[in-house]
This record gives structure tokens, sequence and C-alpha cells, in this order.
């Protein structure tokens, strides 16, 4: 479980403040705000891990078997990892250790024997029947208080916010002048 820290318990403004000659030029509501969706993330993400090991799963297990589970009837460790984003060492950690729990085989070969198509195992797929409603259901509670309107809206908002994180620079450091 993810330690109980909030990024809003951090005295940023105040510490803005104190640096005003070396950070004048950054915007406190914008500081406030990435700290509020920082910790609203830190959150959904220990609340959703927390869901995940009720069904013995951590949140790369759950992505890989969707993605099986999505893109059936196999796919080869590559397009797992390109998918998930992440690396080809990481779905390899990850398929060993859902291939020694029975959730995933290696597909029957094809044409290409060289590559490797992994496929959900009948427990897997039954695993994921199984996790798919709780998941599901709590990513939908989750947005519920909010109207059909405001879901847009913070669909837009948040795509903003991802579209800045693929723009050139985005996460090189900063340095105050």
């Amino acid at each position: 479980m993810v330690a109980d820290f909030s990024f809003r318990d951090t005295p940023a403004l105040e510490a803005l403040a104190r640096r005003g000659a070396r950070l004048g030029h950054l915007d406190p509501a914008a500081l406030a705000a990435a700290q509020d969706i920082l910790r609203a993330s830190k959150k959904m993400l220990s609340a959703f891990a927390e869901a995940f090991a009720t069904h013995g799963l951590s949140p790369g297990r759950y992505a890989a078997l969707m993605a099986l589970d999505v893109q059936r009837p196999s796919m080869s460790p590559s397009e797992i990892a390109d998918r998930l984003g992440v690396t080809r060492a990481t779905v390899t950690g990850l398929i060993d250790g859902l291939a020694r729990d029975g959730l995933v085989g290696y597909a029957p070969e094809g044409p290409d024997r060289r590559r490797k198509a992994i496929c959900l195992t009948p427990a897997g797929e039954a695993l994921i029947d199984r996790v798919v409603p709780d998941i599901f259901g709590r990513m939908a509670k989750l947005t519920s208080p909010l109207s059909l309107d405001e879901r847009r809206t913070a669909l837009r908002l948040l795509g903003k916010i991802e579209d800045g994180l693929k723009s050139p620079g985005a996460n090189e450091k900063v340095v105050a002048e």
C-alpha cells in the first residue's frame, strides 16, 4: 500500500513565496492544480492497487491480462510491452509470473515459429470474467458524482495535460534563474 502522503500536505505555496525572487515566474494556481491532480491520482492508484490485490493481481498483471483479453487470440510479448508502454523485460517478468500461476500460456505455433504468442488460459479467462465487473464497477462509481458534461470536461482537460506531457521538454528539469 502507498504511504498516506498527500502532495497537498507539502507547503509548496509557502516554499514558492519564500523563493519568490527565483521562482516568481511560476503560477501558484498551476502549482496547486498540479498538486491536487497528483494527490487524486495517488489515491486512485492506491485504491485500484488494493482492488487488484483482492483478486490476487497487481496493476501490471491486470493490465497484461486485459491486453490479452482484448487482443485475442494471442499477442507476442513485444506487442504486450508496446500496448502497456513498458519494457520487454517488464513484460517477460509479468508473463513468467502469470504462466507460473496458470493464467497464460503459449499459443500453438503459427507459420512463424520465431514468434512466441501468449494467450489466456481458461483459468486466465475465468479470472478476467470475475475481475472485470468489480474493477469496471469501481471505475464507473469513481466518476458517478459528475454529470455527463462534467465528465466530458474532465476528459478534455486531462487530455490537455497528457498532451502537455508529450510535448518536447515537458519532463526536463526546470532550473531557476
